[in-house]
């Protein structure tokens, strides 16, 4: 067998994939990103309440929970680059038709099912298949670049909106939005998004059509083989544990601070915290996943909520020890995805790494659409925060216990 490449071969071959990878999946966070800014002028104009003009994103989420594996198996059997291309022209499509909105719920629904259906084609399993496929040595970093891409629609998307929205109002801020992202991103993945997956796709049509045996798989388990594993399960909950954390936590961190004696315009600002650390934290976590044991790395990671938790229930914490802890939230949120998807590929490996990764989504839109009702629920019984936190940190302390527990991972795989 010969020597594998290193990270530097790797980046010099195929550092277009992450990048193209990383605008690809700009587009699933145009659904929060993007949407944000225009919220306040809908609820306007239709009457709503919060409630209902955030409802979409509840239906995206329950849609991700029945349809995540499925999309998995079609970026399996038909490449990520397919899929990429189609998710992506479906979401930004659809989020552009928000700007149809009539005012009933009905119509709200129907549209955010329009986006619902393009999400789940453009979730993280599609861009970091095809960047896993091409990256050994330095595939924790390359993910970590790939999964940067939320960041940039963190970074970019409201400040065109305002910018589209100030002079000609919502509509054509949400149309215009989702036709720019459109026409930034597809050529770039038209152009530069390829995985292994398409290659192995034609080379089996290849030897198919010549009558000769099937060219080898990637390496990797059979999902049969993969549910047998421990680490899945433990790779399951702990993906469902960090999205139970995250969006309890995030919708709440504002008003959680201003429990703690902040001043609402302190507690905004020590929140936007959490942007900047986050983008450090992925890729950090990515540099050091190629470099450190993967599951020490997991495993201190899950612990930063216990942590930053145990900063917040201190008597009467100041400013800078809620920086401190804020710091550690915005570092998980940054880490999360990085750790999950790397663990899935190096214990499981790659032939089945889409359908795996879209059940490691589908646990996670679990502990996402309980989230916010049982911190809520908690906050309205207690009228504090306190015992969310001491939940959150047991269920992350549970978490990082699994990941100390999983070990290394093997090095070779069987061939289908």
């Amino acid at each position: 067998m010969g020597a594998r490449p290193g990270a530097a071969t790797e980046w010099r071959r195929y550092g277009t994939v992450p990048l193209a990878g990383a605008m690809g999946y700009s587009c699933a966070s145009l659904m929060s990103y993007g949407f944000g800014p225009f919220v306040a002028a809908i609820e306007a104009e239709f009457g709503w309440s919060r409630a209902v003009s955030m409802s979409g994103i509840t239906v995206t989420s329950l849609f991700a929970i029945v349809f995540s594996v499925f999309a998995g198996l079609a970026i399996d059997r038909f490449g990520p680059r397919r899929v990429g291309i189609v998710g992506v022209i479906l979401m930004c499509g659809a989020f552009s038709l928000l700007s149809t909105a009539t005012g009933t719920r009905l119509n709200w629904t129907l549209l955010w099912l329009g986006i619902a259906v393009g999400m789940i084609f453009v979730q993280a399993n599609a861009w970091t298949s095809a960047v896993a496929s091409r990256f050994d040595a330095g595939r924790g970093f390359a993910i970590a670049v790939t999964l940067a891409g939320s960041s940039v629609c963190a970074i970019l998307a409201p400040l065109i909106a305002s910018w589209l929205m100030a002079d000609r109002g919502w509509r054509f801020g949400i149309a215009g939005l989702g036709l720019i992202w459109l026409a930034l991103t597809l050529p770039v993945v038209l152009a530069l998004f390829r995985g292994r997956q398409e290659e192995e796709i034609a080379a089996r049509r290849s030897t198919a059509e010549r009558g000769e045996p099937a060219a080898a798989a990637l390496p990797g388990l059979s999902v049969r083989e993969s549910l047998r594993l421990p680490a899945f399960w433990i790779i399951a909950f702990g993906n469902l544990a960090f999205v139970f954390y995250s969006m309890s936590i995030a919708p709440n961190l504002v008003a959680l601070l201003g429990t703690k004696g902040l001043s609402f315009e302190a507690a905004a600002a020590t929140a936007s915290l959490v942007g900047v650390v986050s983008l450090v934290a992925r890729l950090s976590a990515g540099f050091l996943l190629d470099r450190l044991p993967a599951h020490l790395v997991a495993t201190a990671i899950f612990l930063l909520p216990v942590a930053s938790g145990a900063l917040m229930l201190l008597d009467a914490p100041g400013p800078v020890v809620l920086g401190l802890a804020v710091a550690g939230f915005g570092a998980t949120i940054g880490a999360e995805y990085d750790v999950v998807f790397y663990l899935v590929s190096r214990h499981m490996g790659l032939r089945h790494f889409g359908a795996l990764l879209g059940a490691m989504l589908m646990a996670g839109a679990v502990g996402g659409i309980f989230a916010p009702v049982v911190a809520g629920g908690l906050y309205d019984t207690t009228g504090n925060y306190d015992l969310v936190l001491m939940i959150l940190m047991g269920v992350m302390a549970v978490g990082a216990t699994g990941m100390l527990l999983l070990g290394r991972p093997r090095d070779e795989w069987p061939q289908a």
